[in-house]
């Protein structure tokens, strides 16, 4: 069995912010690492397309597949990239008649949520089946059936179509009770070298990621937790670091990016992974909520080498955040960003703007607040309803949605839910005055460059300044 996993070519669209798109994170797809690592522990042949971190076009994977041999194809897809997919698939047919195409990923989780996961072989002839859910055991059991010649009647977590073209959906997969089953994903299997970060994200390179936890028990309207689920499953400290040390040894990370949801939802555990970190001497991020952070935890975490927090905060309007379900004030907000600065630990910030029931007031609240605490990067996007969220059921009650999936775009200037209060014009004004306001303050500005401390802080605050063009 040869099996290709791949991720969407890239092509350029319409709602993208170029000057975003240009100096957008562009990471290691753990997903895929992780499917790529389960099959070549059981000996599969297996191969990794990373078509976003190669700049592949359609007529680029076109070249790649010429001459190949496939057994299986999977290819992950979000819901702004499925356009593209669509587009590619009758090319790997005609490439790879015999192929078995297995599609999976954020997008066919959201579908499968809102009970359209068959219109995906409706819009696609040529799938053959789709994953939802946590796929490591699925996507074994489905190469083991296909290597086998066995029916797929009785793997869970799938869509499938028999040899007469009709569909079927399987029973839900039950999530992986014990994450540390899972082996480390298959870096080596990467173009580690094509991987870059926004410049306001790291320090020193390369950067590695890593995951000590799946799932989060928050509940934002914006957001689906999709195949990780609203429980959190820890890994256990020694596996982590055993990670840890194949990242510094055999991936040779300078820093690492810890792509958890929340890594500072447990006290205990933070502290713990803290503690281990400091014998690495690593710089790291990750991601923090403004209500699952104290004094201890940001002591222990600086000590260990973070240097950066991303929170998303979405909103400074009290009334907003109580809307979208953040479950904390503007001045808890306020609070946090306070305490991680006292820390010395940097502040990456996330709004969103226009959400329901946002009027012009309350979104230069936003834009105030975030002009007025002292956060070092901030990004204001537009709100993308993403199947399967509460935004989606709220865009479509009030007849406010985007029906085309590749407008979906998180970096874009064309929200998917339009606030019929605001409307796109000032959605749009808005999102520009917010980046200029932010970034073109001359005491931001002057701050930045007094905190140069290296060569790659210059490489970082050069390549940065295409945002200013915003």
């Amino acid at each position: 069995m040869k099996i290709l996993l791949t991720t969407a070519t890239r092509q350029e669209h319409p709602a993208m912010i170029k000057a975003i798109e240009k100096v957008f994170t562009v990471s290691e797809p753990l997903g895929i690492a992780y499917l790529a690592s389960v099959l070549k522990q059981e000996g599969y042949d297996i191969e990794i397309l990373d078509s976003v971190a190669e700049g592949y076009t359609s007529d680029d994977l076109r070249g790649f597949l010429l001459g190949k041999d496939y057994n299986i194809i999977g290819i992950t897809t979000y819901t702004p990239d499925w356009y593209i997919v669509k587009k590619n698939l009758p090319l790997i047919r005609e490439l790879l008649p015999a192929s078995k195409i297995v599609i999976g990923g954020p997008h066919v989780n959201s579908m499968v949520k809102i009970s359209l996961g068959k219109d995906l072989f409706k819009e696609s002839a040529f799938i053959d089946v789709a994953v939802y859910g946590e796929g490591e055991q699925t996507l074994l059991e489905i190469v083991r059936a296909i290597a086998e010649k066995k029916a797929l009647d009785n793997i869970s977590g799938i869509l499938w179509k028999d040899g007469n073209g009709n569909i079927h959906m399987n029973q839900q997969r039950e999530l992986i009770k014990d994450i540390n089953t899972i082996p480390f994903p298959a870096l080596e299997l990467l173009p580690l070298s094509k991987y870059k970060r926004t410049p306001s994200s790291y320090k020193r390179i390369p950067v590695r990621s890593i995951l000590t936890a799946r799932g989060c028990p928050y509940s934002c309207v914006f957001c689906d937790r999709g195949a990780f689920g609203a429980s959190v499953r820890k890994r256990t400290i020694d596996n982590v670091m055993r990670e840890v040390e194949r990242l510094v040894v055999e991936f040779k990370a300078e820093e690492l990016r810890i792509w958890d949801d929340v890594f500072t939802m447990d006290e205990k555990f933070t502290v713990q992974i803290c503690n281990e970190l400091k014998k690495y001497n690593l710089i790291w991020s990750c991601n923090g909520r403004v209500n699952m952070i104290n004094q201890n935890m940001l002591k222990a975490m600086k000590a260990a080498g973070c240097w950066a927090m991303d929170f998303g905060i979405e909103s400074g309007n009290d009334r907003i955040l109580k809307v979208i379900n953040k479950r904390f004030t503007s001045s808890k907000a306020s609070e946090s960003i306070k305490m991680a600065k006292k820390a010395g630990i940097e502040v990456r910030a996330f709004f969103i703007l226009g959400f329901p029931g946002e009027t012009i007031e309350t979104i230069q609240d936003t834009i105030n607040f975030a002009l007025s605490n002292d956060i070092d990067y901030a990004t204001f996007y537009l709100p993308q309803a993403y199947p399967g969220t509460k935004l989606y059921e709220i865009a479509k009650k009030e007849m406010a949605l985007d029906s085309d999936f590749s407008n979906y775009l998180i970096t874009g200037k064309i929200p998917s839910y339009i606030n019929k209060n605001v409307g796109l014009d000032k959605l749009q004004l808005f999102q520009k005055q917010a980046y200029r306001t932010f970034y073109k303050r001359p005491s931001y500005i002057a701050k930045k460059i007094l905190n140069i401390r290296s060569i790659e802080d210059i490489k970082r605050y050069f390549n940065a300044i295409s945002i200013l063009g915003i």
